[in-house]
């Protein structure tokens, strides 16, 4: 027998997946966010003119491969034909089915060529984009993802410092600034390369202020 809350939580799992509309789902570890998302992109499927025009981004790779290789299963379960018992996954099967028309509808050939699901790391789909315009992005065939970016920050804020010289830009507060500290150059540059680290903690207040 379903509670209240179970009522409510699968209301708003199937509000979810009105593709029409944008969400925010917020949930604890373990609740089946990978699993909502999942469904989610299979509706999305269903209702596209190409698979490439749904696009799934995560922060890890792991996450990327997780997400995959769950709408792989979900699209080769829905081939076999064999629908699940449980009412959730049945959801899922069912969502694959339809995204599995679509597909025979359009010629897609998801089951062939499951390369063509974009399920990307955010560093993935930005190389991807950087090299798909070359001479907008001036970015070289060479192009990779810095995992250790620590060089970079550094540059970056030896370049800030170098407005001071400049008289362009936030010239007057970088002064301020290292009158803080006591005109010590290197541990101003040293402070602006790790707060660039942290970016996260700081960086999303500011913007909303």
């Amino acid at each position: 027998m379903q509670t209240e809350l179970d009522r409510e939580d699968t209301a708003s799992r199937e509000r979810a997946l009105d593709v029409r509309v944008s969400f925010v789902v917020q949930a604890p570890a373990g609740s089946g966010k990978t699993g909502l998302l999942t469904q989610r992109l299979l509706a999305l499927l269903a209702s596209a003119n190409a698979p490439e025009e749904v696009l799934a981004i995560t922060f890890t790779r792991k996450a990327a491969g997780e997400m995959r290789q769950r709408v792989i299963v979900a699209l080769r379960a829905a081939l076999a034909g064999q629908p699940p018992a449980e009412a959730y996954e049945r959801v899922t099967f069912d969502l694959a089915e339809r995204a599995l028309t679509r597909s025979r509808e359009l010629g897609w050939e998801l089951e062939s060529h499951p390369a063509r699901l974009h399920i990307f790391t955010i560093d993935a789909l930005a190389q991807m984009l950087a090299r798909s315009l070359p001479i907008l992005s001036r970015a070289g065939a060479g192009l990779e993802v810095e995992t250790d970016a620590t060089a970079l920050y550094d540059e970056a804020s030896e370049r800030l410092l170098d407005e001071l010289e400049g008289g362009e830009g936030p010239e007057r507060e970088l002064a301020v600034l290292l009158e803080h500290f006591d005109n010590d150059y290197a541990q101003l540059r040293e402070l602006l390369a790790a707060m660039l680290m942290r970016r996260d903690q700081w960086l999303a207040p500011i913007l909303e202020a």
